[in-house]
């Protein structure tokens, strides 16, 4: 139920929510679910539009030992894959929860491939020493968000997507709420909270153009939060070379093999980022043709888009492929109930993060099959129930500080938007990415990461100019404000990256080839670029 706060004094109303959810994927749905559910006002606000979750939501399937007498093996896998940098807490909690969570979705719709038996199928996926894959076939994360979705209509939960979240209000370590820019109106109004969960997609779109902005972990770091684990981007193997698209990975366990261009078979094994150099030295290709038919229906999508987008058809031609940047483990530090932390023993008070939002130290240096998507569900369960549990203490507060924050939000806007002079959006966001792939790729080394620096602060001085300086439904200002967001994270992946003078996982420095265990911590980044550790 929305609470309209009324200033004694001007008699205006403030809309205010106890628990405002910013995102629109599975990490940002659970949240709002679980918030709800344990009695508080939600509002989930979503700028990409209904739906837009859907399209972002891995490739991988959901990880979890139904096939197993217990988790231990998932939680070894995991851990062995982030190379020392993973919560151990997060891992096990994680892992030993993943059952109960699928077995919740099943019961709220999930239409899982399922055995012989009629249980839901696991897969067999590179990094996992038992199968543990359970999927739709190609639809695994389109259809865990509808279910979402559906869940929240049922609780009557508003979802906004008509609103672009400029900035989160900190006043004195203690979060107030947010400052929106209304799309259609384009008025800029505060929205108050007790908390504010951030959900949104990672930062992937550094490296191409349909991965997110991050936007959940930069308006963390304009608001006092803290990084971390910056310097991971776990890679994909299975793209289509020329695009962003992804092959499911269960399309090896249907029966699809993964070949040379000279029709030599190549072993699949290790993590996704393992698996991606393996393929960077030759051509690969991935060859369906010996799926059996009873399979191919659960891959009607991948079908479909390979033969409208490409050309192919998967089930008579081998399909080209190609490793790409997948998914940017980076993001605010939390606990295990998603608490934005400060230091070990203190928090960002009212600020909460999961999902692509934040580094909950489920992944650490790199990513198994399926983790993804459990991090999200778990991740985002724990935050709308802690969120929750938390307000009831509380009351609003932080009036004054919202309202001079929605000044100060409306000055920058119009400053940005009368800009007469600099480089189109557009094009300073594919310079970006240009300089992100060649200097902040696969490989690094110190000179190309100096390079990189200084090209990143260039940009952040340069003036951006848009050609329309209405701020009623302007996407290019909210591109502007988004690149703004990117340009800050960028930032902080370089001095991490820098500051990580070793090889671990998907970060890889050709100047330092060797594993270091006095690197064997994750770095903690602030917005000026600043290096700690946490404490």
């Amino acid at each position: 139920m929305l609470l309209l706060l009324v200033d004694g004094s001007s008699g205006e109303s403030m809309e205010s929510w106890d628990v405002i959810v910013i995102g629109s994927g599975i990490a940002a749905l659970r949240s709002a679910i679980a918030a709800s559910d344990a009695g508080a006002t939600v509002s989930v606000i979503g700028t990409n539009g209904p739906g837009s979750g859907q399209s972002m939501t891995g490739s991988t399937g959901f990880a979890a030992s139904i096939a197993e007498a217990d988790h231990i093996a998932h939680v070894e896998n995991t851990a062995s894959a982030g190379l020392g940098l993973t919560n151990s807490v997060v891992v096990e909690q994680r892992c030993s929860l993943a059952t109960s969570h699928l077995i919740e979705l099943e019961r709220w719709g999930l239409n899982l491939q399922r055995n012989g038996s009629g249980s839901p199928y696991s897969a067999k996926a590179p990094g996992h020493t038992s199968p543990r894959l359970c999927c739709a076939g190609d639809s695994t994360g389109r259809e865990i968000v509808r279910i979402l979705e559906e869940q929240c209509m049922k609780r009557g939960i508003p979802r906004k997507h008509d609103l672009q979240v400029i900035s989160i209000c900190n006043e004195s370590e203690r979060i107030r709420g947010v400052v929106v820019l209304d799309i259609q109106t384009g008025v800029i109004a505060p929205i108050q909270g007790k908390a504010v969960i951030l959900a949104t997609d990672d930062h992937s779109g550094l490296w191409n153009d349909e991965g997110g902005s991050g936007l959940g972990s930069s308006l963390a770091l304009r608001a006092g939060a803290k990084l971390s684990g910056m310097e991971f981007v776990s890679w994909y193997p299975f793209c289509v070379p020329t695009s962003n698209y992804r092959l499911p990975i269960s399309l090896i366990d249907a029966g699809a093999r993964l070949r040379t261009s000279n029709g030599d078979d190549v072993e699949i094994t290790g993590s996704m980022t393992e698996i991606s150099i393996s393929l960077m030295e030759e051509t690969h290709v991935l060859d369906a043709r010996s799926v059996p038919k009873s399979q191919r229906g659960w891959f009607a999508t991948t079908e479909q888009i390979l033969a409208s987008r490409f050309g192919i058809d998967i089930w008579t031609d081998v399909v080209p492929i190609e490793p790409q940047p997948d998914y940017a483990i980076g993001g605010v530090v939390v606990d295990d109930q998603g608490r934005a932390l400060l230091s070990s023993n203190l928090w960002l008070t009212g600020l909460y993060a999961t999902g692509g939002s934040s580094n909950s130290g489920m992944h650490g240096a790199d990513t198994i099959s399926g983790n993804r998507l459990l991090d999200d569900l778990i991740g985002g369960s724990n935050s709308g129930s802690s969120a929750a549990k938390w307000i009831g203490t509380v009351g609003f507060g932080g009036r004054d500080a919202l309202e001079e924050l929605a000044m100060i939000s409306e000055n920058h806007i119009e400053t940005l938007s009368r800009s007469e002079s600099g480089n189109t959006v557009g094009a300073t966001i594919a310079s970006l990415r240009r300089l992100m792939n060649s200097d902040m790729g696969l490989e690094r080394k110190a000179s190309s990461m100096s390079s990189c620096a200084t090209k990143i602060e260039e940009m952040v001085q340069a003036d951006i100019h848009l050609s329309d300086e209405s701020v009623v439904m302007n996407t290019e200002l909210i591109r502007a404000l988004e690149l703004q967001g990117m340009l800050a994270l960028a930032r902080t992946i370089v001095s991490a990256a820098e500051a990580r003078e070793e090889t671990r996982g998907s970060h890889r420095r050709t100047d330092y080839p060797e594993m270091n265990e006095k690197h064997s911590n994750a770095l903690i980044v602030d917005a000026e670029g600043a290096i700690t550790t946490l404490n």
